[in-house]
């Protein structure tokens, strides 16, 4: 868990969100984030509302521009590392930039969500073992939660971004993917045509077909 990253989510709106649970036996443990994410806070002593932006290097003279709330973790979240209804999702690499956020799309039984690429960043250090599971609040909400070795690393609520709107343009992109990816297809037939007739291929630069470099227009005439 990096404590650098979750400030630098938590600086880009100047709030941070710090949650109190109190598990069996009556250990509290604590979790940071920005009232979208929250992170188990570990190794470090009971934290405030004064600790907690000492910790994130906030200068004293900008404290009173940020909005920090101490509160319990909310009821219908589950923080426990396993969920008798949670289900692993698929992961893919594909992630989209909309009105600058980095948006991943992860398709939940319950529908597709995006949530935003930076959330991760904190559980960098883990990526290799992470990963994503579905679990729903008790109205059907859903949320995410990252985990490493079966334990806990974050929570994540999803990216209010599906609307009319949004769907017309990635429909419209994926119009004018489809569009280029036939153009292409065309152009390799063409290309197969013209090997098959013994035609030579088209280029607009003179290559060496051994080794694929462009040559200079000197080499590319010493031949001729």
């Amino acid at each position: 868990m990096k404590i650098k990253s979750i400030a630098a989510i938590c600086k880009k709106g100047k709030q941070v969100v710090l949650y109190n649970r109190y598990e069996s036996g009556g250990t509290l443990q604590q979790y940071i984030g920005d009232g979208m994410t929250a992170y188990p806070v570990s190794g470090l002593p009971e934290l405030d509302e004064e600790s907690i932006l000492t910790i994130f290097d906030v200068p004293e003279k900008q404290r009173e521009d940020w909005f920090v709330r101490v509160m319990d973790a909310p009821e219908g979240i589950n923080f426990e590392d396993t969920d008798a209804n949670e289900k692993m999702i698929e992961r893919d690499n594909l992630s989209i930039i909309f009105s600058g956020h980095t948006l991943k799309p992860l398709q939940t039984r319950r529908g597709l969500v995006f949530i935003q690429s930076r959330y991760l960043s904190p559980v960098s250090d883990v990526l290799d073992v992470l990963e994503l599971y579905e679990r729903f609040t008790p109205n059907g909400t859903p949320y995410i939660v990252a985990k490493a070795g079966f334990l806990l690393q974050a929570v994540i609520m999803p990216y209010d971004v599906i609307n009319a709107g949004f769907v017309e343009r990635l429909q419209r992109l994926a119009r004018d993917c489809a569009f280029a990816l036939d153009l292409r297809r065309q152009e390799e037939e063409r290309a197969a045509a013209r090997e098959a007739a013994g035609d030579p291929a088209q280029c607009a630069f003179d290559v060496d077909t051994s080794t694929g470099e462009v040559l200079e227009e000197s080499e590319a005439g010493e031949d001729g």
